[in-house]
This record gives structure tokens, C-alpha cells and sequence, in this order.
């Protein structure tokens, strides 16, 4: 077990998400580096990457090496410890969490089991790919949860494009299924429209019009979730790029080929991306007795405390949190793990304090979603309200979506920082390929 000071207490952050990383790096900064608190993040991964822009790593728009924070150097910087591994389980009596041991790449143990103790644990272990049960997905089908995921997409389509250019078969057509309509699907067909036209330009003999990227969604819309008036004219810019957009589709099977719909029809794809859902982590599910809805969400209260355990917290994907206002559960998304990790980082100071605020809250801010390199399309709820149906688009659009990652780093990394790496990409870019090509 690792020292524990008494003087101080400690609070643990399992998740080095989007949400995570900016709790641990405010509470990094307010209590950690005034030795009110001692901050502990841990992860299984030694580097975070923000997941709304890994459909820009999956097209070598964004490399990870260049972009991914590194939480050993990063802590140091801002006040927390990092902890290297994954989580094992939970005892909420000792309140302390067990790691599994590490292992190198060769199967030897680096680290063996240890317990990290708490007084406060918060959980945002983010979310995973759901597969409804659907036939073939495990076997046949590509994901898009983490930047492993990422890179392997990017490669298979490269090599791909590269046997279609080069291969005995130069006239053969290269097709993209991605299950799933919603903000992923749709910014990964567009970015992969746009990269396999760049990859043209670069010399490869694929035209853009000997790929086929179809989106199959079985709703009656994409972007259900979104204002009418945005799906529409994300449809129609989709529609402009030569991607079939189907919906009202729902799958019945993946299959090496390709996908097959319930009516009887088949998608013929090369690559099958399925991008159709999330669900949170299944060994949550019965994890030191917190309670978990249907799909291994933790289920928490209006202060984003779970059931079960009053000093273990839960955001993000992993959360099934409460929305004040309509009583629905709050959707898995970026900007939900955003407020509750600043609202969790002020009521975590509270509690060090001995106090309580008032209940999350969270405030809708409308919806973006990209559309390619130099388009985008977004709801402003947060301007005009969240009932009005009006919607923003193309160049502007884009550089609003653009903003939101800049605002990610200048939470994690500052404003004086998040503008010398801004500075950085526009230098890297004027000096290199704007695809990564290997």
C-alpha cells in the first residue's frame, strides 16, 4: 500500500479522459500544489489524447505524438500524481482502489498489484463501444473508442487505398460502412471523404470516386439528437461528397464483406467502422457494491454521488447523472464531462473545506458537428436557447468546433501554453504533409 500522509487528504481520479484530466489538473492546481490535498490520477495509459478528434487521428489529420499529453510530465507541472495501471477493484469500506499489476510487452511483471487509498474516488473511466449483441461486430468490425482504435483504422485504410492504387485490380472500388449516424459517424465519414481526396492529390491512383463510404443509421434521421434543420443540412452536405447516408436501417449482421440489414439488404464495405452506441465498462458492473444501470453505468445523484457509496463520485460516460431540469439522463458527451468536472473541482474543495454547494447543473451549449476540413455544422442553444431551432454553418462553424479543442488545452495546459502549442501547429503544418502518410 502506498504511504499516506494524514495530514492531508486524498482524493483519486480512475480516468484520464477528458473529464479526468481537467478534474485532477484543477484540483491539481487549487489543492495540490497548496498542499491542501494530495491528487492522484490514474490510468492504464500513460498518455491522454481528447476523444472528440479521433476520427482526425483515424484520417492522419492529428498525429498522437504530437498532440497526446503525457501524465507523468504533466502531473509534475500541475500538482497531482500519476499512478500507471488499471483498476482492479474497490473497497469502499478501507477506501482504497487495487490496481492490477503491469507487465512490459513481453508478459514480465513491471509492477505487481498495489492498493491506492482515498478519501474522496471519483470514477471516469469514459465508455466503450456497444455492440447491441449484433452478430459479426466483434470479428468483423473496426472501433473508434481509443487511439489504438484510432491507429489501427488509419492503417488499414491506408493500405487499402495503397492496394486499390497499386494492386492487380486498379480499377477496384475501396467501401466504408460506418454503423451509426450520430456526431462520430458523421465526422468520420466526412474527414475520411476528405483524406482519401487528399491521398489523391499526394500521388495515390484512388480516385474519390472509386470509394464508396456509406453511413447506415437506424433512426429516422442522423443526428437524432440534434435540431432537424442540422441533420438536414448535414445530410445534404454528405449527400455532396458522394456518401450514401441510410437511414431508417437497422443492421442485422457484420460480416466480412460487409454489413447486412434487417430488410434483407447488404452494405458491401471492405472496412465495417461501428460507431453505433456506447456503454460504460462491464467491470463496473457489481464494483464494490455501487449500483449500475443496464449498461454498466454508474448511476449517481444530483451531486454526482453514487449510490451506495456517499465519498465515491462518478462523470462522464461512465455516469448515469441526472439532468436537473428535464429529469432525463444527461447524454454521453464531451461537453457534459466538461461541467462536471469544473463543477466536481469546486464541490471537491468544498468538501476538503468541510462544506457543500448546491446540486450540478448543466447547461446546455448547443451541438457541433465537423464536416471536413473546412466545414462544419452546429446548434447555438447556448445564444439563442435551447428551444430555438437555429443552426450555424460551413467556414464559421468550423472555427467555433475548432475553438473547442483550443478551450480543452487551455483547461489542461493554461492560456499562455494553449497559445505557444497553437502557434506550434500552424508552424508544423506549414512545414509538412497535412496527412500522416506511414
Amino acid at each position: 500500500m502506498l504511504s499516506r500522509n494524514s495530514a492531508l487528504p486524498s482524493i483519486v481520479v480512475v480516468g484520464g479522459g477528458a473529464g479526468g484530466l481537467e478534474l485532477a489538473t484543477r484540483l491539481g492546481r487549487t489543492l495540490g500544489t497548496q498542499h491542501k490535498a494530495r491528487i492522484v490520477l490514474v490510468d492504464g495509459s500513460p498518455t491522454h489524447i481528447w476523444k472528440p478528434l479521433l476520427h482526425e487521428v483515424a484520417t492522419g489529420a492529428l498525429n498522437t505524438g504530437e498532440d497526446e499529453v503525457n501524465y507523468f510530465a504533466h502531473g509534475y507541472r500541475n500538482g497531482y500524481e500519476f499512478e500507471f495501471g488499471y483498476m482492479q477493484s474497490l473497497d469502499t469500506e478501507r477506501r482504497c482502489i487495487l490496481l492490477a499489476e503491469v507487465k512490459d510487452a513481453s508478459g514480465e511483471q513491471l509492477s505487481p498489484p498495489r492498493e491506492v487509498p482515498y478519501d474522496w474516488l471519483v470514477m471516469a473511466v469514459g465508455a466503450e463501444a456497444n455492440d447491441f449483441g449484433t452478430p459479426g461486430v466483434g470479428e468483423h468490425a473496426m472501433f473508434l473508442n481509443t487511439p489504438d482504435d484510432a491507429e489501427k483504422l488509419r492503417h488499414r485504410v491506408l493500405e487499402l487505398a495503397f492496394r486499390c492504387s497499386s494492386g492487380q485490380q486498379p480499377l477496384a472500388k475501396l467501401g466504408i460502412a460506418i454503423v451509426g449516424g450520430g456526431a462520430t459517424g458523421v465526422e468520420l465519414a466526412a474527414e475520411l471523404n476528405h483524406t482519401l481526396c487528399e491521398l489523391h492529390h499526394y500521388g495515390a491512383r484512388l480516385q474519390p470516386e472509386r470509394v464508396e463510404i456509406s453511413v447506415i443509421e437506424g433512426a429516422d434521421r442522423i443526428l437524432a439528437a440534434a435540431p432537424p434543420s442540422l441533420s438536414a443540412y448535414a445530410q445534404e452536405q454528405l449527400a455532396a461528397r458522394n456518401i450514401k447516408v441510410l437511414t431508417g436501417s437497422r443492421v442485422a449482421a457484420v460480416c466480412a464483406d460487409g454489413v447486412e440489414l434487417q430488410d434483407g439488404a447488404k452494405v458491401s464495405a471492405d472496412i465495417t467502422v461501428w460507431a453505433a452506441g456506447v456503454k460504460a465498462p462491464a467491470w463496473l458492473a457489481g464494483l464494490g457494491g455501487l449500483q449500475t444501470n443496464r449498461i454498466n453505468q454508474l448511476q449517481v445523484d444530483p451531486w454526482l454521488r453514487c449510490q451506495g457509496a456517499a465519498c465515491v463520485y462518478a462523470l462522464g460516460d461512465c455516469a448515469e447523472a441526472p439532468d436537473g431540469d428535464s429529469g432525463r439522463n444527461l447524454s454521453a458527451t464531451a461537453q457534459v464531462a466538461h461541467q462536471q468536472a469544473r463543477w466536481l473541482a469546486d464541490e471537491l474543495s468544498r468538501r476538503v473545506a468541510g462544506r457543500q454547494g448546491k446540486p450540478f447543473a448543466f447547461k446546455p451549449q448547443g451541438m457541433l458537428v465537423s464536416l471536413g476540413k473546412h466545414s462544419a455544422v452546429g446548434s447555438l442553444a447556448a445564444v439563442v436557447g435551447p428551444k430555438r431551432d437555429y443552426y450555424v454553418e460551413g467556414l464559421g462553424a468550423k472555427l467555433i468546433y475548432s475553438s473547442l479543442y483550443r478551450m480543452h488545452q487551455a483547461a489542461v495546459h493554461g492560456w499562455v501554453l494553449a497559445g505557444l502549442l497553437y502557434i506550434g501547429d500552424k508552424l508544423r503544418r506549414a512545414a509538412r504533409p497535412s496527412l500522416k502518410l506511414h
